[in-house]
């Protein structure tokens, strides 16, 4: 399992446990709408059943929970 240093990467969202992960391209294209390129605010590690995603900032993690969990 994969995991980025929390220094650059402080905040993380695991989603898509369940049969969720159809939306992951959705999130995508959202994130990079909202916030900007991938590894600017935001990246991703893709695991087997689900996605953790990282945030630079906070409010970004919040904003991403609020719009998808």
């Amino acid at each position: 399992m994969r995991r980025l240093k929390k220094e650059l990467w402080p905040y993380k969202v695991t989603y898509g446990v369940d049969d969720s992960n159809i939306k992951i391209d959705k999130i995508e294209q959202w994130l990079g709408e909202t916030m900007g390129a991938f590894k600017g605010q935001w990246n991703a590690v893709y695991q087997y059943n689900y996605t953790d995603f990282y945030f630079r900032d906070s409010d970004d993690m919040l904003m991403f929970k609020l719009r998808w969990v």
